[in-house]
């Protein structure tokens, strides 16, 4: 490693303790002379632009931090992007950075499920639970279930009451490790929901559930088509997104989009899916307020029945 890079990391260190501290103009300081020493490190120039942003009347500089990240850094595993429709400087994007969600989960994978139960209260297995018990009646059997997005497994034993297969897709591969220690799933499958296949030698699904994964994708129009082609007739979709209030998407501080149920409604309906049930409740709780979402179950037309009826037969010179 070269000097200016050990001299970097001292002054990195000494910028998140500044910061640390509430001192972020002296931070951003430290952190200048960071990315001076190393201007091509992305996570020096990330801390640089968090810091500038807590100044008054810099914003501008720190948006050019965030674009720095960017140019260093396309895949933008930091957030940048984010960071960016944030402040006002960039469009809402239709999803967030698929390197940043896959090491965001990475680094949480050991003490998710802890921080979700504990410190969140997080609702969201047994609102699935719930959904999942609904629709039994009407749900094949025994039935494949595919848990897209499925992290550490959190609403996996809610499905294994209802599976005769399960498998779990996911794009971390911290968060498959833990839900491979559940012991519940058939198989796990480390991939992208919007870029990589959802079945397994062709062979649709009778439910699909997705807990707390579409809050990190804005448009979901092509998640639904992806639904409705990856089920059987008949089969369900049913997921949880956080609330928003109107038609618009909406990317909260918290880095989670959300969706309103006038949003929601069209992309279902050009899936071809039907809407079953919308409901609205508390899945969390994030500094001390709570988090409203939607729990929704949609479902794939079944095949049209057979009556038995005789089919009538006309010649073709009848009038």
């Amino acid at each position: 490693m070269s000097d200016d890079r050990l001299r970097a990391e001292r002054r990195l260190d000494l910028g998140l303790a500044l910061a640390g501290d509430g001192d972020h103009a002296a931070a951003v300081e430290a952190l200048q002379a960071a990315c001076d020493l190393a201007p091509g490190w992305v996570e020096a120039h990330f801390a640089l632009a968090e810091n500038l942003e807590k100044l008054p009347g810099h914003a501008a500089q720190a948006e050019a931090a965030y674009r720095t990240c960017l140019s260093l850094e396309p895949a933008d595993r930091m957030g940048a992007r984010i960071r960016l429709t944030l402040l006002g400087a960039a469009p809402t994007p239709d999803r967030l950075p698929a390197a940043y969600v896959e090491a965001l989960f990475d680094q949480e994978a050991r003490r998710f499920d802890s921080k979700m139960k504990d410190k969140l209260d997080y609702r969201g297995p047994e609102a699935i639970a719930q959904a999942v018990h609904k629709i039994l009646p009407d749900l094949a059997h025994p039935a494949r279930v595919l848990d897209l997005g499925c992290g550490t497994g959190l609403i996996a034993p809610s499905l294994r009451l209802a599976a005769g297969r399960l498998d779990g897709l996911d794009l971390s591969s911290g968060m498959l490790v833990q839900a491979v220690a559940t012991g519940l799933y058939d198989s796990v499958r480390q991939g992208d929901l919007l870029n990589d296949a959802w079945l397994i030698d062709e062979q649709p699904y009778d439910l699909i559930a997705a807990g707390d994964v579409l809050n990190y994708i804005g448009d979901l129009a092509p998640v639904f088509q992806s639904a409705t082609a990856a089920l059987s007739p008949g089969g369900f979709f049913v997921f949880t997104v956080e609330a928003g209030e109107d038609t618009q998407i909406e990317l909260g501080e918290g880095h989670r989009y959300r969706h309103g149920d006038t949003r929601l409604r069209p992309w279902i309906a050009a899936a071809l899916l039907d809407l079953v049930s919308l409901e609205r409740r508390v899945l969390r709780q994030e500094k001390r307020q709570p988090v409203y979402g939607l729990i929704c179950i949609t479902r794939k037309p079944p095949l049209p029945v057979d009556m038995g009826l005789p089919v009538p037969h006309f010649d073709q010179k009848t009038v």
